[in-house]
């Protein structure tokens, strides 16, 4: 694995073929995709984002949904070997249709995995989003939501959990998980005008027990917006390239290695 800096944003890079970006969760990092990158290795050309303020890249002031969804294109221009497949997991799947929709030059498919931006603006949602991105809140909910949100007990499944438990003890990256999810009530913070006016091939990937983005609210609604979108649905939680890493690469690979 290569690793480059593009304006402090680290991107990882391995193997060879068609260009794929893999784009992590709030409070993660490229190393969430461990379970499937070395796989995926073997048929593309991959890169791993981590986003501002996570893993290997700088921190910035105040990170969010939103500016990591227009930074995202800047980042494809610069990689030049495009365009891409998106394999985008929450709040990287938000970026990632954002990124189609805005930029269909830079973007040849998506892969969505529990895709942000779908979720109804209710009144406990404000609260939840609100409190999650409270300071003092903030390191609990990094320890405290991976052990809700991954639902199978796995290697890897714990090594998530043993980095994010890690996380929260570092400000800069409490900081900007907080960040993300106050900016979660943004009223840009919608995907489904952009879905409207995504054309790429798609794939719609949901952990049908995910508790924070669960399927009977967000995943419907996400399903709704992408109609013409593949839809496969895992026993399983928020993200389903951790929790059944095989499952998951045998159902997306082919997609991910050449749409259309």
């Amino acid at each position: 694995m290569t690793t480059r800096y593009i304006d402090g944003v680290a991107i990882h890079s391995l193997g060879t073929g068609p260009p794929v970006v893999l784009l992590h969760a709030n409070g993660g990092d490229h190393h969430d995709f461990d379970a499937v990158s070395e796989e995926l290795g073997r048929h593309a050309t991959v890169h791993s984002i981590d986003w501002p303020g996570h893993g290997d890249s700088d921190a910035v002031p105040d990170p969010s949904a939103c500016v990591f969804a227009d930074l995202l294109p800047e980042l494809l221009e610069q990689l030049d070997d495009g365009p891409f497949v998106l394999v985008g997991n929450s709040v990287g799947g938000f970026a990632a249709l954002r990124a189609a929709a805005r930029r269909p030059d830079l973007v040849r498919g998506l892969v969505l995995v529990n895709a942000g931006g779908f979720t109804p603006r209710l009144p406990t949602t404000f609260l939840a989003c609100r409190l999650f991105g409270w300071k003092r809140v903030a390191p609990i909910a990094m320890r405290l939501l991976p052990r809700l949100y991954l639902r199978r007990n796995t290697d890897a499944v714990a090594e998530v959990r043993r980095r994010m438990d890690i996380a929260s003890r570092v400000p800069d990256r409490v900081r900007a998980f907080a960040s993300i999810w106050r900016s979660f009530t943004a009223g840009d913070h919608d995907a489904r005008p952009d879905a409207a006016h995504c054309s790429v091939p798609t794939v719609l990937v949901w952990g049908t027990r995910d508790p924070i983005l669960p399927w009977p609210i967000d995943g419907r609604r996400a399903r709704k917006a992408l109609p013409n979108a593949q839809l496969i649905k895992f026993p399983c939680g928020h993200q389903s390239h951790v929790e059944m890493p095989e499952a998951f690469l045998t159902e997306t690979i082919g997609f991910i290695s050449g749409p259309g």
